[in-house]
């Protein structure tokens, strides 16, 4: 009986490795390998893969110490930049708080009665200072930049003998006040003596007698005209100059186009109506260098004289 033969020995080598891989592999019925028993655990792969990011440190930044010193001294200097930002607010606000407070409230603005100017009244004028500056005194110690102006110049504007007014301030603690007052232009009885009136009719003043080269005048008080006619005379006064109103020694009508005036010397100016005023008082003016009983400029184009 012949022996078994000798177990081939595996061939060395490219050739050989590549002979192993196509030579059929026998497999035995029946057996199988073992399968790996099931743990319920994910390979250690699978768990790295699948940490969250932040646990896992990006090997590209610098982990040393002078890395976390240079993140903190950068979290320090944007707190400082952000307090910075916060005082320089508060200085700012510290700043206009005290510029209002200068403005609105300190007495570095306030009004000083002696730093008050006032022109237009007093003597030779029909507004006493007195009552004027009584009403500049009711705002001393007012800050400039909260006194109403325009409220004061209506309150001066309220006197009855004053005819305009402004007020201006005059930094750092004044005013000016500018007063335009009525001026009389005629003299008209009255119960108690004569009473001075402007052009509007204002009563302006009184007296016992008539001011000197102010006229009388002498109007029909009573009637549906008797206001217009007053006026109308007025108005025809004060269109006068001043040298030709001097000559004037009364004035009247029994309507507002019968206007006649009697000169101090006696003669007479039939002026009619208050059309043309300013040319008629022209007129008169050239006229009365020639003398006449009566001037007659109802018609200013063509005047006439006689004697």
């Amino acid at each position: 009986m012949r022996p078994p033969a000798a177990p081939r020995q595996p061939r060395r080598g490219p050739d050989a490795d590549q002979a192993a891989v196509d030579e059929p592999r026998e497999v035995t019925p029946g057996r199988a390998e073992p399968a790996e028993p099931a743990t319920g655990r994910a390979e250690p792969a699978e768990r790295r893969r699948w940490l969250p990011v932040r646990q896992q440190p990006d090997p590209s930044l610098p982990q040393g110490p002078g890395f976390l010193e240079r993140l903190a001294e950068q979290a320090r200097a944007r707190r400082r930049l952000a307090w910075r930002k916060v005082l320089l607010a508060v200085g700012v606000l510290a700043v206009l708080g005290g510029i209002a407070w200068a403005l609105l409230l300190s007495p570095l603005l306030a009004l000083d009665v002696a730093e008050v100017t006032v022109s237009g009244v007093g003597e030779g004028t029909t507004v006493p200072r007195e009552e004027v500056m009584a009403l500049v005194e009711e705002h001393a110690g007012t800050p400039l930049t909260r006194l109403d102006t325009g409220a004061l110049a209506d309150d001066v504007r309220a006197i009855t003998t004053v005819r305009s007014a402004t007020v201006t301030r005059e930094w750092p603690r004044g005013l000016a006040v500018d007063v335009v007052p009525r001026e009389p232009v005629a003299a008209a009885t009255a119960e108690d003596g004569l009473v001075l009136l402007d052009a509007d009719g204002v009563v302006v003043g009184a007296a016992e007698e008539a001011p000197e080269g102010l006229p009388r005048v002498t109007v029909p008080l009573e009637g549906e005209r008797a206001g217009e006619t007053l006026s109308a005379v007025l108005t025809v006064l004060a269109e006068l100059p001043p040298d030709v109103r001097a000559e004037v020694d009364t004035a009247g009508a029994a309507n507002p186009a019968s206007i006649r005036l009697e000169l101090t010397d006696g003669a007479e100016v039939l002026w009619g109506s208050v059309e043309e005023s300013e040319l008629k008082a022209a007129v008169l003016a050239v006229l009365r260098e020639r003398e006449a009983s009566v001037y007659d400029v109802t018609v200013p184009r063509a005047p006439t004289l006689s004697d």
